[in-house]
């Protein structure tokens, strides 16, 4: 399932649940496709020449190779054109990692395995699955990565 947030705009910014849409401004309107967005997730980055097309569906995140990077107590949010992993730190949440990546080859696996993998237009792979800590206290939960206030009744009226 995916959420459709309809985006007007760049300035102003509020938010209205109940319609699914972000207003921003009136005079231009786009459509962001939220496509994944999960708390608490552990990931592993691959360098572009790392991963083979050949080996894309079947590298895990347990696999320890040269130029790669596992990362734990993430954030991962994917719209319909960017992939975003935060991270919490001692001054609340950091952007790690925010970049386009190709449709084609993002893939969600249900059921025991759980697994997101993309590769992004600069050729990295990102392979991400859920952690098993609970994530408490993390900051990351309230984090919001669409920069919008969320509301769901205007308080002037």
């Amino acid at each position: 399932m995916s959420i459709i947030i309809y985006v007007r705009g760049v300035n102003s910014r509020a938010c209205d649940r109940r319609r699914g849409f972000i207003q921003r401004d009136a005079e231009k309107s786009e459509q962001v496709k939220i496509l994944y967005d999960n708390f608490p997730l552990r990931a592993r980055v691959f360098a572009s020449d790392v991963v083979s097309d050949d080996e894309f569906l079947t590298v895990s995140i347990t696999e320890q190779r040269a130029r790669s990077r596992l990362v734990t107590a993430l954030r991962a949010v994917v719209t319909d054109e960017i992939i975003m992993i935060a991270a919490d730190s001692d001054k609340g949440p950091v952007l790690l990692f925010k970049e386009r990546y190709d449709p084609n080859t993002l893939t969600i696996t249900k059921g025991v395995e759980k697994l997101l993998r993309v590769r992004t237009l600069s050729g990295k792979t990102i392979v991400i699955e859920r952690d098993a800590n609970c994530g408490c206290g993390s900051k990351l939960r309230g984090w919001n990565p669409y920069k919008t206030v969320y509301s769901s009744k205007d308080p002037t009226e």
